[in-house]
């Protein structure tokens, strides 16, 4: 019933307006006069409008177990004086400190779900990271009050080989793979990691002097052609049918640039168009794919690896595959960093491991 005497008066200020603005030839005091009160008219109703909305909106949320909103959308005007028994932050470990305290304040208890081993926020300014902006709240609870963290343990994404390396590095080996994923792979006579190493092939990485940014040409030409090749012995008509989604991921937009530019020549590629995702690390977090190609870049006699170093974001793109992981890079210089190191160990170990020379494409 409110709801509808809004309508009303919403639709009677916009029929004052037109008829306060219609045009006159003839345009005196009288006239002038006249629009006066038509908008001071309009003018009353608004106010009216805005405190029968600001009833009806303050009425919803008095009735609504549970209120959805950003951090910041939880200082608006409607959730003022308001307080709540618990405060859920979703994402809590890409949630900036500053932002998490605004919903903080209304409650009595605070939850944060999120995963601090991943993607952290995003922040531009280097000072600011620097000064403690880049550790989150959910970061601090769980270093000063290791008691209250909880692990969801069960994962239901990908192949336990896929998953095993990232579930030792980052959370002590409790990750287990639900029995529905546990062995589910693309091809039952190949491993689901692959690790194809490119050391000794002079796939020197290159940077681009305007944006700065890195590729790798050869490393992406033989990544295309590793996701050709799985495409072929598959077979088309398969991935077609049962729509196997695959996502190919850079470290750096050149590269992903020339990925892109790649794909588009490639006739495998081309008539999977729409299972066919490439872009960086951050754009898929959160997502996932049947089949993930994973090119590092990084080759050089230095050993540098540059924001690789951000093992988080590494971590990202190694668990974003459901059936088949797929990684190409350097080990010469990788393993100069311990933690692509133990990669490194852990892909020879289980004969996840070839180097480019073995093949034939």
């Amino acid at each position: 019933e409110y709801y509808k005497d809004l309508r009303g008066m919403r639709r009677k200020m916009e029929e004052l307006k037109t008829l306060a603005f219609k045009y006159k030839r003839k345009f005196g005091y009288e006239e002038r006069e006249q629009r006066k009160l038509l908008l001071n008219e309009v003018k009353a109703l608004k106010a009216d409008a805005d405190v029968l909305e600001f009833y009806i909106t303050n009425n919803l949320i008095e009735k609504s177990e549970v209120i959805a909103c950003t951090l910041v959308g939880a200082s608006h005007y409607v959730l003022r004086g308001k307080k709540f028994k618990s405060v859920f932050i979703d994402e809590a470990a890409q949630s900036l400190e500053p932002a998490c305290w605004i919903p903080l304040l209304k409650a009595q208890r605070i939850i944060f779900a999120g995963d601090h081993q991943q993607l952290p926020p995003t922040i531009k300014s280097f000072e600011a990271a620097k000064a403690g902006l880049a550790e989150t709240l959910m970061e601090k609870c769980i270093r000063h009050q290791p008691e209250t963290a909880s692990m969801l343990q069960i994962q239901y994404r990908m192949h336990e080989a896929i998953m095993r390396f990232s579930s030792d590095y980052f959370y002590k080996g409790e990750l287990i793979a639900d029995e529905s994923v546990k062995h589910h792979v693309l091809k039952t006579e190949e491993a689901p990691v692959l690790f194809i190493d490119t050391a000794g092939c002079g796939y020197n990485e290159e940077q681009d002097m305007e944006t700065l940014s890195r590729f790798n040409k050869e490393e992406a030409e033989l990544l295309i052609r590793s996701v050709e090749k799985l495409i072929r012995e598959t077979g088309e008509a398969r991935w077609l049918e049962e729509k196997i989604t695959v996502g190919i991921i850079a470290p750096y937009s050149a590269q992903v640039e020339y990925l892109t530019k790649l794909a588009e020549q490639s006739e495998e590629l081309i008539n999977l168009k729409h299972l066919v995702s490439i872009n960086t690390v951050d754009a898929f977090q959160g997502q996932e794919r049947d089949v993930i190609a994973i090119g590092f870049v990084r080759s050089n006699d230095k050993g540098e690896v540059g924001f690789l170093s951000d093992i988080r974001r590494t971590n990202v793109a190694l668990t974003r595959a459901r059936k088949k992981l797929l990684v190409v890079g350097d080990s010469a210089t990788l393993g100069a960093h311990p933690f692509y190191l133990q990669w490194l160990e852990y892909v020879q170990k289980h004969d996840f491991y070839k180097s480019a020379f073995e093949l034939e494409y």
